[in-house]
């Protein structure tokens, strides 16, 4: 519901706020901070409504008081979330990932244990109100840091809105977000349906939480680079995109190496944490890890081209990805279980990002020619 509320916001002020900061426009900026925060208060009340009028309609009470706990941070969840993103648009990098990595689970982490060391018992409402307030923290802290890195030009001027343009290049954002979700987590639905034995799917969802942890990495480190590469876009530096692609491949290549090694060498292990039946899982461990690797590698290209406005080509073939992965999980799951349901995933994860990662390549050569 967050995610919606941003309704991709916060991950298109890395596109445009950077160009209006090249180009001095601080009025367009100053409209396309507030008009952000307008929207997304409106999209989190309304979905706050959505979901909790149906709960309450049920019995003429509202029962689960964990699900209207956190259905009252919903605004603050959003407004954390975009309001992060604006300010690694900023370049305020470290500050904005403080506050999403350390800070909200932090405060989080801190107000459980509170609540434990105490008298009274950390029920769900209870723990669910110190996610919340976790949240709470974090606006806090994302609020002053979006002033301190905010230009005094942009918050000065005399907002200029645009809002029905940034509202539709925004949306292809949201809808990308989405859709990812969609394909990390599907296929744990998927095989519960055709193979419903509840130690197959625990394998399966043990070895794809692992497997696709690496794309953490190319989750917190490609914020840094997208500011710059609206930039460079916006610049037409051909040799400067080429130098800082070939840069990036190399530490994260790196990374990614080391991790599939890890994965290989001490997968079976790193399961039997789990406990002893999930070692059964390796093989679809090292499947995930391969195909989300991959993802890892070219995790920048969808913003890219995104960024150069191919927003149907990135949301269908994202679309068809899916789609791919669900149809391939029904039989392949069914068939070879926690395995198939790897290969459903990795196999079409794979094409899309070797895909947009020449889609890409071809773009930038031609500039070059160009």
């Amino acid at each position: 519901l967050a995610t919606l509320a941003e309704m991709g916001t916060g991950k298109y002020a890395m596109r445009i706020m950077p160009v209006y900061a090249e180009k001095r426009s601080w009025s367009l900026a100053s409209g396309y901070l507030r008009s952000s925060v307008g929207l997304i208060l409106l999209a989190s009340i309304v979905l706050a409504l959505l979901t909790a009028v149906p709960e309450f309609l049920e019995d003429g009470q509202f029962g689960d008081y964990a699900l209207g706990v956190v259905i009252l941070f919903l605004p603050v969840m959003a407004l954390v979330g975009a309001g992060s993103e604006f300010v690694m648009a900023n370049r305020a990098v470290i500050r904005s990932a403080f506050v999403t990595r350390l800070l909200v689970p932090g405060s989080t982490l801190a107000l459980a244990v509170a609540w434990r060391l105490s008298s009274y018992e950390l029920t769900a409402p209870r723990a669910v109100l110190s996610y919340g307030l976790g949240w709470l923290v974090g606006l806090a802290a994302v609020a002053w840091f979006l002033r301190r890195t905010t230009r005094t030009e942009v918050r000065e001027a005399r907002a200029q809105y645009e809002s029905r343009e940034w509202l539709v290049s925004a949306l292809p954002f949201l809808f990308f977000a989405l859709l990812i979700t969609v394909l990390a987590k599907i296929g744990v639905i998927v095989l519960e349906i055709v193979h419903p034995q509840e130690a197959t799917v625990a394998v399966y969802a043990a070895a794809a939480e692992t497997g696709a942890f690496i794309y953490l990495v190319a989750k917190s480190t490609d914020k840094m680079y997208l500011p710059d590469v609206s930039l460079l876009i916006e610049r037409e530096d051909v040799a400067a995109m080429r130098a800082g692609r070939v840069h990036r491949w190399a530490w994260l290549g790196s990374i990614c190496v080391l991790f599939l090694l890890v994965v290989f060498f001490f997968g079976k292990k790193i399961l039997l944490l789990f406990g002893e039946e999930f070692v059964a899982g390796y093989p679809a461990l090292c499947i995930i890890a391969v195909g989300t690797s991959i993802w890892t590698m070219a995790s920048l290209a969808p913003s890219y081209l995104k960024y150069i406005g191919k927003n149907r080509f990135v949301i269908v073939a994202t679309t068809l990805t899916v789609v791919a992965h669900i149809g391939l999980c029904f039989p392949l799951g069914y068939y070879y279980g926690a395995t198939g349901a790897a290969l459903s995933y990795a196999i079409p994860v794979t094409l899309l990002y070797v895909t947009m990662a020449l889609v890409v390549s071809r773009h930038v050569r031609k500039g070059r020619e160009g």
